[in-house]
Protein backbone atom coordinates (compact mmCIF):
# COMPACT_ATOMS: atom_id res chain seq x y z
CA UNK A 1 0.00 0.00 0.00
CA UNK A 2 1.65 3.32 -1.20
CA UNK A 3 0.51 6.18 1.09
CA UNK A 4 -0.35 9.84 -0.07
CA UNK A 5 1.49 12.98 0.96
CA UNK A 6 -1.74 13.95 2.75
CA UNK A 7 -2.11 10.80 4.75
CA UNK A 8 1.46 10.83 6.30
CA UNK A 9 2.10 11.86 9.70
CA UNK A 10 4.71 15.05 10.75
CA UNK A 11 6.92 12.14 11.98
CA UNK A 12 7.11 10.66 8.74
CA UNK A 13 7.30 13.63 6.71
CA UNK A 14 10.51 14.15 8.87
CA UNK A 15 11.66 10.86 8.43
CA UNK A 16 11.11 10.87 4.36
CA UNK A 17 13.21 13.83 4.51
CA UNK A 18 16.10 12.55 6.39
CA UNK A 19 16.73 9.41 4.37
CA UNK A 20 15.98 11.17 1.27
CA UNK A 21 18.98 13.40 2.18
CA UNK A 22 20.96 11.25 4.09
CA UNK A 23 20.34 7.60 2.83
CA UNK A 24 20.67 4.52 4.85
CA UNK A 25 20.53 5.87 8.61
CA UNK A 26 21.00 3.65 11.10
CA UNK A 27 18.42 3.19 14.48
CA UNK A 28 20.41 5.26 16.65
CA UNK A 29 20.25 8.19 14.06
CA UNK A 30 16.49 8.30 13.29
CA UNK A 31 14.89 11.44 13.74
CA UNK A 32 11.26 9.12 15.04
CA UNK A 33 10.77 5.68 15.21
CA UNK A 34 7.16 6.10 14.77
CA UNK A 35 7.54 7.90 11.53
CA UNK A 36 9.84 5.20 10.11
CA UNK A 37 6.77 2.54 10.60
CA UNK A 38 4.81 5.23 9.14
CA UNK A 39 6.70 4.50 6.38
CA UNK A 40 7.18 0.84 6.39
CA UNK A 41 3.99 0.38 6.51
CA UNK A 42 3.02 2.64 3.49
CA UNK A 43 5.22 0.91 1.89
CA UNK A 44 8.01 4.00 1.00
CA UNK A 45 10.63 2.44 3.74
CA UNK A 46 12.26 -0.49 4.36
CA UNK A 47 13.53 -1.24 8.07
CA UNK A 48 16.44 -4.39 8.46
CA UNK A 49 19.25 -5.18 10.27
CA UNK A 50 19.16 -1.81 11.80
CA UNK A 51 19.27 0.75 9.42
CA UNK A 52 16.13 2.34 7.34
CA UNK A 53 16.27 3.45 3.63
CA UNK A 54 13.42 4.89 1.18
CA UNK A 55 11.81 2.13 -1.19
CA UNK A 56 11.37 3.71 -5.17
CA UNK A 57 8.42 4.52 -3.98
CA UNK A 58 9.51 6.62 -1.43
CA UNK A 59 12.30 8.44 -3.50
CA UNK A 60 9.56 9.28 -5.73
CA UNK A 61 7.45 10.11 -3.31
CA UNK A 62 10.03 12.78 -1.78
CA UNK A 63 11.25 13.95 -4.69
CA UNK A 64 7.93 15.13 -6.15
CA UNK A 65 7.20 16.95 -2.66
CA UNK A 66 5.86 20.72 -3.08
CA UNK A 67 9.02 22.84 -3.45
CA UNK A 68 7.45 25.78 -1.70
CA UNK A 69 6.86 23.73 1.74
CA UNK A 70 10.06 22.58 1.37
CA UNK A 71 11.68 25.44 1.24
CA UNK A 72 9.57 26.39 4.01
CA UNK A 73 11.35 24.12 6.27
CA UNK A 74 13.95 24.90 8.93
CA UNK A 75 16.07 22.34 7.74
CA UNK A 76 16.47 22.99 4.04
CA UNK A 77 18.77 19.80 2.50
CA UNK A 78 15.49 18.24 1.15
CA UNK A 79 14.44 21.37 -0.69
CA UNK A 80 18.25 21.86 -2.30
CA UNK A 81 19.07 17.75 -2.89
CA UNK A 82 15.26 18.30 -4.92
CA UNK A 83 16.02 21.10 -6.51
CA UNK A 84 19.61 21.08 -7.39
CA UNK A 85 20.06 17.54 -7.51
CA UNK A 86 23.40 17.64 -9.42
CA UNK A 87 24.95 20.30 -7.34
CA UNK A 88 24.04 18.39 -4.35
CA UNK A 89 25.32 14.80 -5.26
CA UNK A 90 29.15 17.28 -5.91
CA UNK A 91 29.44 18.57 -2.46
CA UNK A 92 28.58 14.76 -0.87
CA UNK A 93 31.51 13.07 -3.28
CA UNK A 94 34.28 12.41 -1.42
CA UNK A 95 37.58 13.49 -2.87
Amino acid sequence: MIASKLELSPCAVSVLGQLFVEGPTSDDDITSKAGRCDLVSAGLAFHEAGLSSLTPDGVRMAREWDLCSLYARRDRRWYLKVRFPCVHAAANTPV
